[in-house]
């Protein structure tokens, strides 16, 4: 009768932990960036693109020069 006896070093199950907890977040990562280039394309098809930018509120340079004057 043969005993086989195996020794497993801790270093290995922290390993192995380490393996999973990486792939788990690379998966992550892989699975919102498709995600996004999903919705991309669908967006596209059916012509809802990127929202508008916001209001862009001119000021004149005189009241910029009259502003950058009063702060000392």
């Amino acid at each position: 009768m043969t005993i086989l006896l195996a020794y497993i070093d801790p270093g290995v199950g922290a390993l192995l932990w380490q393996s999973i907890i990486a792939a788990f977040v690379g998966l992550l990562f892989y699975l919102k960036k498709t995600r996004r280039w999903i919705v991309g394309v669908f967006r596209k098809m059916f012509g809802r693109g990127q929202k508008p930018p916001g209001v862009v509120v001119e000021i004149p340079a005189e009241e910029t020069m009259k502003a950058k004057s009063n702060v000392r």
